[in-house]
């Protein structure tokens, strides 16, 4: 077993298929038992499900699972529906890197039904989870994701706002659209 996220992945889906590692990172993303299936040191790395197992107390290291799910989910893919809606219910996860690899999720597969999620996220408190929306809203956003990126609220982080200015004329010229902040101060 290799160090690199896709390394481990790619071993993990050589051993076990992956179909198999895809539902399994799928279901901890929703929220399905840890102990529920394969070991977290194929996708977090050596120790990674002993840290876990011993952080099973309130506001322990159990997070730690569902991120590593979404990070292996980036290199290895299934469409199935459960798979897509585990994507989409992570947008609300209570930790904000789970939120910040699902908008990446949404960004690379094209999930379209996560617009929604997508807009409530550009104003969520973690600057990164903001960017991430906005960069995934540019590719699965429709017309009104585009006046919700023109319309946000004043973005208080630069890189957020370049990457959500950047965005917003990425979606408008994907739709064929005039920008709607393209006049705005």
């Amino acid at each position: 077993m290799t160090g690199r996220p896709a390394d481990r992945v790619a071993d993990a889906c050589a051993a076990h298929g992956t179909a198999a590692v895809v539902d399994w990172c799928a279901g901890l993303l929703a929220g399905r038992p840890v102990d529920d299936g394969l070991s977290l040191d194929l996708i977090g790395g050596p120790g990674a499900a002993r840290l876990v197992h011993d952080a099973q107390t309130p506001g322990g290291l159990d997070h730690w699972a569902r991120i590593w799910a979404a990070r292996a989910l980036r290199y290895a893919w299934d469409d199935a529906p459960g798979v897509h809606a585990a994507v989409v219910a992570a947008l609300r996860d209570p930790q904000w890197r789970v939120r910040e690899h699902a908008a990446a999720l949404v960004r690379e597969h094209e999930l379209g039904e996560a617009a929604e999620g997508l807009r409530d996220l550009l104003d969520d408190d973690v600057p990164r989870v903001r960017a991430a929306s906005a960069r995934a809203l540019a590719v699965v956003g429709e017309h009104d994701d585009l006046e919700a990126l023109a319309s946000a609220a004043p973005e208080p982080d630069a890189t957020v706002r370049r990457v959500r200015d950047r965005a917003r004329r990425q979606l408008a010229d994907r739709l064929d659209l005039p920008d709607p902040g393209a006049h705005r101060t």
